[in-house]
């Protein structure tokens, strides 16, 4: 199966590496680029019934236009692996896939579902889960008779296989999603195991920064939001997590200073919306040369089927920046 080159290529000796505390500046992941289907030919079984997270009774007869909506870009990625690219006809600000780019976006603000953006894309189905809103947004999608799939995923790294089996069962592809969870687990083991190559014996510990322009949009994510998962994923500690910070905390000096951390984890529209490398220093609280990671915003906190080839190129970043693809 096709994946990215990071894989592909032999990984150094742990002990030829550089002590990456001694690194500064920032280090960018690229983008990996649209989710290789498991079938060219997806033909889905419908109709399909089911009980939504919101507790409504939803008969699926229909999927050849699909808006999969949810902050994390997950849904569209997932339904790419699915076999289902065609069928979906719009897309928010994190389905960053180079094969969607030119879909319409149906959010503002990166969070608000547009209904009037939404009805006229006259979609057949519209799947969605509440990291995205407001609720009165679903509910007149919904009101407006086009057929709504609540969903509740788990969204983390040991749920990637059920978060897959859910939505391809919603969509009528069982099948299809047993085989792309099958995929994804493979090549999450596969990952998983090549970024303990690349993590030192004494963990970095790391804090995962949001921000969007240079207002107060300047938080730590903390439990609850996957930024855990992804460091310890490539083995550091998350001192967020550490602190018992939940959700998404302040970025304020007293915060940052508290947690110390070697490395912040940023995802890239967001550092470039702050003045890239250089506003960041200038807020409160940010160390001068400050390490920094950058990794695509529709990717970073997916937890799909791209996720054990985020986690690797990610650990190259931070391990073995010269060498990062």
């Amino acid at each position: 199966m096709p994946r990215g080159a990071t894989r592909q290529q032999p990984l150094p000796d742990r002990a030829s590496l550089k002590d990456p505390r001694t690194f500064t500046g920032i280090s960018t992941v690229p983008d990996m680029g649209d989710v290789v289907p498991v079938t060219d030919n997806a033909q889905p079984q419908l109709p399909v019934e089911l009980t939504d997270a919101d507790g409504y009774n939803v008969t699926v007869k229909d999927a050849s236009r699909i808006l999969a909506l949810d902050l994390y870009g997950t849904y569209t990625k997932t339904l790419m692996g699915l076999g289902l690219q065609n069928n979906i006809v719009g897309r928010t600000v994190s389905s960053t896939e180079p094969a969607l780019a030119d879909l319409p976006v149906v959010t503002q603000g990166g969070h608000n579902i547009n209904v009037e953006a939404v009805l006229q894309l006259s979609p057949s189905l519209v799947i969605v889960d509440h990291s995205i809103g407001p609720r009165e947004a679903i509910d007149q999608i919904r009101d407006a008779g086009v057929t709504v799939v609540v969903m509740e995923p788990t969204r983390n790294i040991a749920s990637i296989g059920d978060d897959i089996k859910n939505l391809g069962s919603v969509v009528g592809l069982p099948d299809e999603a047993d085989k792309l969870a099958e995929r994804s687990k493979k090549d999450l083991d596969a990952d998983m195991e090549a970024v303990k190559k690349l993590a030192p014996d004494q963990p970095l510990r790391m804090a995962f920064l949001y921000a969007r322009g240079n207002g107060g949009v300047f938080f730590i994510l903390g439990e609850g939001t996957g930024a855990q998962d992804l460091i310890e994923g490539i083995g550091a500690v998350d001192v967020a997590a550490e602190n018992g910070l939940k959700d998404a905390a302040p970025a304020n000096a007293e915060a940052l200073a508290k947690l110390n951390p070697d490395v912040f984890i940023m995802m890239t529209e967001g550092l470039k919306s702050t003045g890239g490398i250089e506003g960041l220093m200038q807020r409160p609280g940010v160390e001068q040369h400050q390490r920094v990671v950058a990794l695509p915003d529709g990717q970073s906190l997916a937890f799909g089927p791209q996720t054990g080839e985020l986690l690797l190129r990610t650990a190259q970043a931070v391990y073995n920046p010269d060498q990062a693809q």
